[in-house]
């Protein structure tokens, strides 16, 4: 995909630096195919889950990426990540170990995970309507609260993965949980409600 000059200026630095890495590997393809060939076999194994998980390979990688302050890197592991069901809270612990080795100008790098979260994360309709509506601090508050929910979701769907096989199987018992938990959370938010006086 080629992106002009306008759509760079609107997109976040790290999903133009995606976009760098993925227009660049499809140029080197046409004019090295052997050598990226080879990449991509090499690639294809790492990608096996074997002792360690897909999504535990990617957060690895999000630590070299920030340890050798490469931000094509950072964006491609860290939506690689995110896609592979990996939780805001791993990600960024995986940013802190990298920082842990390399000190004070690996932390800079380290911003740059956080601006790829922002830019690669799913947006509802509904954090939109409060983007334009809620003052600046609310909408950090908020921003907090929903990276808590995205993290409780895919935390659920990774322990559902662990303990069932079957594809269909996974998809009833996380839309089972998910219904369960928005009823006690209907339940438990409306007696705070009421403990407070609001209603």
């Amino acid at each position: 995909m080629i992106i002009d000059q306008k759509e760079r200026k609107e997109m976040g630095i790290m999903s133009v630096r995606f976009e760098e890495v993925s227009s660049n590997l499809l140029k080197l393809r046409q004019l090295s195919p052997d050598q990226m060939g080879a990449w991509d076999k090499f690639t294809s194994l790492y990608q096996k889950e074997e002792v360690l998980s897909y999504r535990h390979k990617e957060l690895t990688a999000i630590a070299l990426a920030v340890n050798i302050r490469c931000e094509w890197c950072i964006a491609t592991h860290v939506k690689n990540a995110i896609q592979s069901g990996a939780t805001n809270q791993e990600i960024i612990e995986a940013a802190w170990i990298a920082v842990l080795m390399g000190g004070g100008p690996t932390l800079m790098y380290a911003q740059r995970v956080l601006q790829a979260l922002d830019e690669f994360q799913d947006i509802s309709d509904e954090e939109l309507v409060i983007r334009s509506q809620a003052q600046l601090s609310i909408l950090d508050e908020y921003k907090k609260l929903y990276w808590h929910l995205i993290d409780y979701v895919r935390h659920t769907c990774n322990e559902v993965e662990k303990l069932v096989n079957n594809s269909d199987a996974r998809w009833k018992l996380a839309h089972n949980i998910a219904e369960n938990d928005s009823k006690i959370l209907t339940r438990l938010v409306t007696k705070e409600i009421e403990r407070k006086g609001w209603a």
